[in-house]
């Protein structure tokens, strides 16, 4: 009878032992679970703070814009019925290391002389939504508005251009080839915004045109969609080659980008196309003099009075913007 109280003891105590220790692990399991909630439930406020905040400033960047805007119209003469220009660039290179390979390449010291005239003669340099409200009619632009773009993402523009630019605080569009380049957009530059020129579109296909006139929707949707989640965000689009066709257009259209750019010269105006919008090229050989009487005639004429300013542009281009050559193949390897 001892033997089996003795043992009946032993199995309430063992089995009370059990109890608190099944009881403990459910307590533990609790509470690290509820640290785990507080933990995510924190990192979820985090974020949302991170978002607010980041909103906040963008609301305030956009109504201290807004504010230097009106202040510009206010005081100053309004764009003419001519347009904006847009500048177009490509590469750069430091005469002391090295040679520009063909007309795309300015020298850097060029490059500077420029964007200190610009800096210097209070031009006017509008955001991308101010420039879409200017083509729809919403908006005025200062007399001296200019827009500054560079086209590819090329490392001689991170490494020679981007430093001019932030020393004279010009705000310059980089349209970036990101299965290229796309990790250097990673890299956020002050006055140095990003926009998509396609992620592998810039290539020429079997009928020796750029392969984004031969895709289909789908995969022109893809490539751009792609774009524009390496940039973290892209609504501006500038054409491989400057080449496109009314389905291009389609696909940017549906598919969220608001504004895209060919070679074609001329000026953006009021009413413009928003899909087959033009700029203003600077070749290589373009020094400061002639930059001065590029950027001021294009001001006051259109682009046929400009084209008897410039060989190249007259050669290319005739009174509507039309391209007369040169053929295809030499035309993909000069608009790179």
């Amino acid at each position: 009878m001892k033997k089996k109280k003795i043992n009946k003891k032993r199995v309430l105590i063992l089995f009370l032992i059990i109890a608190i220790i099944i009881v403990s692990i459910i307590k533990l399991n609790k509470k690290s679970s509820k640290n785990e909630d507080t933990e995510i439930d924190e990192q979820a406020q985090t974020t949302e703070q991170v978002s607010n905040d980041n909103k906040a400033n963008d609301n305030q960047n956009k109504e201290d814009e807004n504010f230097v805007l009106e202040q510009k119209l206010q005081t100053g003469k309004k764009l003419s019925e001519d347009g904006l220009p847009v500048l177009m660039y490509h590469f750069f290179y430091d005469k002391s290391k090295d040679s520009g390979k063909d007309g795309n390449w300015i020298e850097i010291s060029n490059f500077e002389e420029q964007m200190k005239y610009l800096a210097e003669n209070d031009f006017y340099f509008p955001t991308w939504e101010q420039v879409e409200n200017y083509i729809d009619g919403k908006q005025e632009l200062p007399e001296k508005s200019i827009v500054i773009t560079v086209d590819d993402g090329d490392p001689s523009f991170f490494e020679l251009a981007v430093p001019i630019i932030q020393k004279y605080k010009i705000p310059t569009t980089s349209f970036v080839i990101t299965y290229w380049y796309g990790n250097r957009a990673n890299d956020k530059q002050d006055y140095v915004s990003y926009q998509s020129h396609s992620y592998d579109m810039h290539k020429a296909g079997s009928n020796g045109k750029g392969v984004m006139l031969s895709w289909d929707y789908d995969k022109i949707k893809d490539d751009i969609l792609l774009s524009r989640d390496v940039l973290g965000g892209a609504n501006i689009f500038c054409y491989p080659f400057g080449q496109y066709n009314d389905l291009d257009i389609k696909v940017l259209k549906e598919n969220g980008y608001r504004l895209a750019f060919t070679t074609k010269g001329g000026k953006v105006k009021k009413g413009s196309s928003k899909y087959e919008l033009p700029r203003v090229r600077i070749s290589g050989n373009t020094g400061i003099e002639e930059f001065k009487k590029k950027v001021e005639w294009f001001l006051a004429k259109g682009p046929y009075h400009f084209a008897k300013r410039n060989d190249l542009f007259a050669k290319w281009y005739g009174p509507n913007g039309k391209r007369n050559g040169p053929n295809t193949k030499n035309y993909i390897t000069f608009c790179t």
